[in-house]
């Protein structure tokens, strides 16, 4: 059983020592034959480096190293040429002096293996340019640049600092387009896309392929590559944790699939590789994406501001909204897009709007964790308590355990950062909702209002209304008045309507009620 990857990003190391490759070469192929000059945004952990890494290789003609691959039964020449990697994560950045010498660091030390003479005091960009163009003298150079935007995502909190890290970036890739001539190839990956007015105001020739149909998958697994890949994980997971290989393969679809990065609603969604590694790895389901894929700058934005999560599962946006945003402009839904938070869902070409949503268990637990802590103080333990137990209860159609529940949950909260706004306690209500499980619909639209939850069990379906200071019998008419159970009774469950009220005063729940449909 070979080995599996997890955090490596050399592809040499992974095809030497017997690790699992899923192999996108044929895609890489792609993309090197037909254009020149690319930008690439995906989610961090998604394997933008060993992209690079393995178009480093490719350029760098080493055809031994693919043999096997899909790439080598393709008709590619195999030319050597010059590569220059760059990644900017490798380049400290805590002010904008240290960015700039760690830049000029870097910069010397290709140019020394290279034995290329440079002056130490050149600007950034001046000693790109001499590197290039001594590299170019019997090939053209390949230009890959991992983490483009590390240096300004890393202090996005501090608006002041991240308009000078885009600054020096700035003026540091704007000599690429004047290196035309002397460049084969050029990519730029990042997690977000900034403004060509911005950042890439000199460099305008870049292709966006993040949003293309044809590279939706040029990184990222497909349900076929899990299959085929990781059979022999797979198979030795099922056995250790002792469930089926179709119950595996629908967890694992549950907890880390349902990314979508093209408009076309045809494209096959992707699981996130990382998260898939580790379950393999562990025998486990976790979160594990959010330790070390979630960007800092994601996390100081949502402490700071509580921002009503619920406004953002089903929302939509357009093709520009997605695609860039500004240090002093930053739209929260093209951040948790750009950051893998939500995902597309459909495209509608009509309106050419894009509606998003949350991609899996992963990010909703992950995200409702950490917005709940912010809010509440409460801590994580608490909430996967009280999930498993509303979760039992519904399936034991308990109200009286549903009301318990919920009353212990808003309890533990403390009086001190209570506040009196309905979309407070709204927002904590859909989080304890959201993250019971998959079966859970929130903030459902319908043709004549939004219906707060419906949650499905084997047997029953719940359609519930969440009011504030108001009484469950309202609740109850709302639901019926809207006729919300009419999608659910093609379902042959029973289905039974609940009315849950929270007052503000007592700062707690104070009525539940149910009827059987």
């Amino acid at each position: 059983m070979k080995k599996l990857p997890i955090g490596m990003q050399a592809l040499s190391e992974l095809l030497q020592n017997g690790y699992v490759y899923v192999d996108k070469t044929r895609h890489i192929y792609e993309l090197i034959t037909t254009g020149k000059y690319y930008f690439f945004a995906r989610p961090r952990r998604f394997g933008k480096s060993l992209l690079i890494s393995t178009l480093a290789e490719i350029f760098s003609g080493n055809k031994k190293l693919f043999i096997g691959l899909d790439i080598s039964a393709l008709s590619y020449g195999w030319k050597q040429y010059p590569v220059i990697n760059i990644s900017f994560s490798d380049i400290p950045c805590t002010t904008p002096e240290e960015l700039e010498q760690g830049i000029q660091r870097y910069l010397y030390s290709i140019a020394q293996e290279n034995t290329i003479e440079l002056d130490k005091h050149l600007l950034p960009s001046q000693m790109l340019q001499v590197i290039v163009m001594a590299l170019s003298k019997d090939n053209r150079v390949v230009l890959l640049v991992d983490e483009y935007d590390y240096p300004i995502l890393r202090h996005i909190h501090d608006v002041a600092m991240a308009d000078k890290m885009r600054e020096i970036l700035k003026s540091f890739y704007i000599i690429i387009k004047g290196l035309d001539s002397h460049l084969k190839f050029v990519l730029l990956t990042g997690v977000s896309k900034f403004s060509k007015t911005s950042i890439f105001s000199g460099l305008n020739n870049l292709e966006d392929i993040s949003l293309s149909a044809t590279y939706n998958d040029l990184v990222g697994y497909t349900k076929a590559e899990i299959t085929t890949y990781f059979n022999e994980h797979l198979a030795h997971t099922k056995d250790k944790i002792n469930i089926s290989a179709d119950k595996l393969l629908e967890k694992i679809t549950v907890w880390y699939d349902g990314y979508r990065f093209t408009r076309n609603n045809d494209s096959e969604k992707l699981y996130n590789p990382f998260s898939v590694m580790l379950c393999l790895k562990n025998s486990e389901f976790s979160n594990y994406w959010f330790a070390t894929g979630t960007p800092t700058f994601l996390v100081n934005l949502l402490q700071s501001k509580q921002y009503p999560i619920q406004d953002f599962d089903g929302i939509e946006a357009t093709e520009g909204e997605l695609s860039q945003f500004e240090v002093d402009n930053i739209f929260l839904k093209t951040l948790l897009f750009q950051t893998g938070y939500l995902t597309i869902q459909k495209y509608n070409p009509a309106s050419r709007n894009y509606l998003l949503n949350f991609p899996n268990k992963e990010t909703i637990d992950s995200l409702g964790e950490l917005i709940f802590a912010s809010m509440t103080s409460v801590s994580g333990s608490i909430l996967n308590n009280v999930t498993v137990a509303l979760l039992q209860a519904f399936d034991d159609i308990n109200f009286e355990h549903i009301r318990t529940t919920l009353t212990q949950l808003f309890a533990a909260i403390p009086y001190t950062i209570q506040i009196s706004e309905e979309k407070y306690y709204q927002t904590i209500f859909y989080l304890v909702l959201k993250m019971i499980g998959a079966h859970v619909i929130v903030e459902q639209p319908t043709n004549i209002g939004r219906i707060d939850a419906i949650i499905q069990t084997q047997d029953t379906c719940f359609i519930i209304e969440f009011k504030i200071n108001s009484t469950a019998a309202k609740a109850l008419q709302q639901i019926e008045d809207k006729k919300y159970y009419q999608p659910y009774e093609s379902l042959r469950k029973k289905i039974i309507l609940v009315g849950i009220v929270f007052d503000t005063v007592v700062k707690n729940i104070t009525e539940i009620e149910y009827k059987v449909h």
